[in-house]
């Protein structure tokens, strides 16, 4: 027997692993919620198609061994699988995270820069006032800075 038949059911067995009328489940076969496989004419319904759809399943003493068996086999591979993943998802969160933190502290050292250059340009202006004010009292002649207007 292959794998793929050890996790096969027919439309009774699985009507009745499920816990409902065979009318049911070719109901939910026509709406398209649960699938099936043809094999030589028959219609099979994969066991974990069952626990998709409809969550637990109670299947035959048999079966169960035979799925427990086959899982096993692909479930070891699986967990390493999906620990691989998850490594590598977490190194691309930390990633993502000093990308971000790097973001902050562009924002933040743009934001001090914008700040200096504000109170640069205040300076300046006040240096100008500051500038056309000398050049004022170098324009005066000598006694007009010994005695000056007071207003």
């Amino acid at each position: 027997m292959s794998k793929q038949t050890q996790n096969l059911l027919n439309l009774t067995q699985a009507a009745d692993a499920v816990g409902i009328t065979r009318k049911t489940l070719y109901s939910h076969i026509d709406k398209g919620l649960v699938s099936i496989t043809r094999q030589q004419g028959k219609r099979y319904v994969d066991v974990s198609e069952l626990i998709r759809h409809y969550g637990s399943v109670s299947l035959p003493e048999e079966k169960v061994n035979a799925v427990t068996r086959s899982q096993n086999k692909h479930g070891d591979d699986a967990i390493s699988a999906m620990q691989r993943e998850l490594a590598e998802l977490r190194k691309l969160i930390e990633r993502q995270q000093l990308l971000l933190e790097d973001k902050q502290e562009a924002d933040r050292l743009r934001e001090q820069v914008t700040g200096l250059q504000n109170e640069r340009d205040v300076t300046e202006k006040e240096l100008e006032k500051v500038k056309a004010e000398l050049e004022a009292e170098r324009k005066k002649g000598f006694w007009g800075k010994i005695f000056k207007k007071v207003p």
